[in-house]
């Protein structure tokens, strides 16, 4: 009898082990994470040049939506929080929070949740806890996506649906709301990279990856919540019904301002799957000449 209640204690402890397993091979992701803006600087401070598409595989029909942008969009009430969509976290210059979802029941993590360190824009949930289906093709796209991931060892993978429409890079460069994104989160002491891989069938040809480091805020002293990204018009002209700042085609005057200043052809700046890779440079090398001097953002 004494080795029959013994067996069922070592089977009904091995089976427990077993089932909670997954949750101990998991990398705790929870804190306070502060954006490393020496990395890729210019992007995630000032932002990037006007036509500076380089390198962001675009399409025709994103090719024309970006040299139509004109940064006065921001100030319409309505256009006031679009570029907050998901793939901001890879460029934006803020903290992030990340925290745990817990399970009551089981104890165990349902999901990370990935907040703009603060409340200014959506969080993206990443359920890995296999009991949230993906919403139906007509249901509500939102600022926060859709997304359910799983642990590949020390990586926590997410994949994204239901995006909103929104940009790839803060100078117009669009996204719309029929695009994918895959999100790689990986910490290493107290360095976290996320990785994201953006596909678009209307604005993309190709795989857009992007990545961008934080470092773990030890003292967690960055605010809770912050001034949220709420509609409002910032320029009084924009109240006028009917008007919307843009440039039609062969209008925008700062088309070639970036090309120009960096001795660079057009089609270098424009984008297009070819810019993504070095490859591109031996295209280059017969016409382009390195400026003689800075002339912006020296460092």
């Amino acid at each position: 009898m004494h080795g029959i209640t013994r067996a069922i204690v070592v089977g009904v402890t091995a089976a427990c082990l077993g089932w909670t397993a997954p949750a101990f091979a998991q990398i705790d992701l929870s804190g306070q994470w502060q954006a490393i803006n020496q990395q890729d600087a210019h992007t995630r401070g000032p932002g990037p040049d006007l036509a500076d598409y380089t390198g962001i595989p675009l399409s025709d029909e994103g090719r024309k939506v970006a040299v139509s942008y004109n940064y006065s969009m921001l100030s319409m009430t309505e256009r006031m929080c679009t570029d907050y969509s998901e793939d901001y976290i890879t460029f934006a210059p803020h903290a992030i929070q990340i925290e745990r979802v817990d399970d009551p029941v089981t104890g165990g993590v349902s999901a990370w949740k990935i907040s703009g360190g603060g409340s200014d824009r959506a969080p993206i949930v990443i359920w890995i806890d296999g009991l949230h289906p993906p919403p139906g093709p007509l249901d509500l796209h939102t600022f926060s996506g859709f997304t359910t991931g799983m642990w590949d060892g020390s990586i926590l993978t997410g994949y994204m649906t239901h995006m909103k429409k929104g940009i790839t890079r803060r100078n117009g460069a669009p996204l719309s709301d029929q695009a994918t994104m895959t999100i790689h989160l990986k910490r290493q002491g107290n360095i976290l990279t996320i990785m994201t891989v953006t596909e678009d069938p209307i604005y993309l040809t190709a795989p857009f990856a992007q990545a961008g480091s934080y470092r773990l805020n030890i003292g967690a002293n960055t605010p809770a919540t912050n001034p949220t990204c709420f509609p409002s018009t910032e320029i009084p002209a924009m109240d006028a019904p009917g008007n919307v700042p843009h440039f039609l085609p062969g209008t925008n005057p700062n088309l070639e301002e970036f090309a120009q200043r960096n001795n660079l052809p057009t089609e270098a700046v424009m984008g297009g799957a070819e810019t993504m890779y070095p490859d591109f440079r031996k295209k280059l090398k017969d016409e382009y000449n390195p400026p003689v001097k800075c002339l912006k953002d020296c460092r």
